[in-house]
């Protein structure tokens, strides 16, 4: 059957933004946004799962095949309304999920191998009071219809298992905005991309070419979700960890090589800020964001650029590089680009 076809029994025939800059972009469009009225708490489980949408965040929109939509959240702040103790952690991570119209990820699914978003990660520890995810991504209409994307999210920790209960809590004013620009790309790193950055060593990953058309700013994200290697980490390819080391620490930027079109290099690499993380053993997850601004004349005449994602070891156990997706499908390191 034909995707258009499903697309048409699924909905019975009714066709129903600094890195927070990202969001106040002045582009072509007027940005749609969804945003939750009033504090949202959940429960936190001793597993990953089950998301939790949260409310009045979903974004309905009609969308032509292949149309591209850039999506981002903000002003969203987790907490914990139960206080943690010493030796606690707890997991989040914060999803953008998209499917058709009238139903859930659950419910009304994308087809088999259509990327459905993207993710945040990180554990919260005892003394953090809040955290402020952002995540980023674009979707790509598999077929003309219309269809839903939201905020979801989830928390989990083994301090649970026991019987002890946990309430977390997403801040009112939490939204997820969309908006469609001239160009719009996306991309994933793949699975087999997957790498350990050991002491020292810089990686460059993620690399993309991007062409672009129809205005003269150009707005590159580069995200990366990453893993302490810990002595003895379960992590079967996150080797090399030792116990005299309580961590690591990393620098992140993103590197464009303006190119001709034969990929040849013609002019000078730009570079975005480098921020740095310091990811504890308890920490264990960090995602790292990355955004750089552009504007044609940064090109220098230049017809396109390749964009690369730099993570530099400066301290500690190796590093990991996630890549491939989550359950979802959910992109892990994920880049995205677009013109305004």
């Amino acid at each position: 059957m034909r995707l258009r076809s499903r697309l048409g029994a699924r909905l019975g025939g009714t066709l129903a933004a600094s890195v927070l800059a990202l969001a106040g972009l002045m582009g072509t469009a007027t940005p749609a946004q969804a945003v939750l009225a009033e504090p949202f708490d959940y429960q936190v489980t001793s597993t990953a799962g089950p998301y939790r949408d949260i409310p009045g965040t979903d974004v309905t929109f009609t969308a032509a095949a292949g149309e591209r939509s850039y999506l981002w959240s903000r002003n969203v702040v987790l907490s914990n309304v139960t206080p943690l103790t010493a030796g606690d952690w707890l997991g989040t991570t914060l999803s953008i999920r998209c499917a058709y119209a009238g139903g859930t990820p659950e419910t009304a699914p994308l087809p088999a191998g259509v990327e459905a978003g993207a993710y945040w990660a990180a554990n919260s520890l005892p003394g953090e009071t809040s955290q402020s995810p952002v995540v980023r991504w674009v979707f790509v209409a598999p077929e003309e219809g219309t269809y839903t994307c939201r905020l979801s999210v989830t928390s989990y920790s083994s301090i649970v298992a026991t019987g002890r209960q946990v309430t977390m809590r997403v801040g009112a004013g939490a939204e997820l905005a969309r908006a469609t620009y001239p160009y719009a790309a996306r991309w994933t790193l793949l699975q087999e991309s997957e790498r350990v950055v050991g002491s020292g060593s810089t990686a460059t990953t993620l690399g993309y070419t991007v062409t672009p058309t129809g205005a003269d700013r150009i707005a590159v994200v580069q995200d990366a979700n990453l893993t302490t290697c810990k002595h003895n980490s379960p992590y079967d390819s996150c080797s090399g960890g030792s116990s005299a080391y309580d961590g690591t620490h990393v620098q992140t930027w993103i590197e464009a090589q303006p190119q001709n079109p034969d990929g040849t290099r013609c002019g000078t690499p730009r570079t975005s800020t480098a921020s740095t993380w310091r990811i504890s053993n308890a920490k264990h997850h960090q995602a790292a964001v990355n955004t750089l601004y552009l504007t044609t004349a940064d090109l220098g005449g230049c017809s396109q650029i390749r964009v690369s994602l730099k993570v530099r070891h400066t301290w500690g156990n190796p590093v990991l590089i996630h890549a491939g997706h989550v359950p979802g499908p959910l992109a892990r390191t994920h880049g995205l680009a677009f013109t305004y």
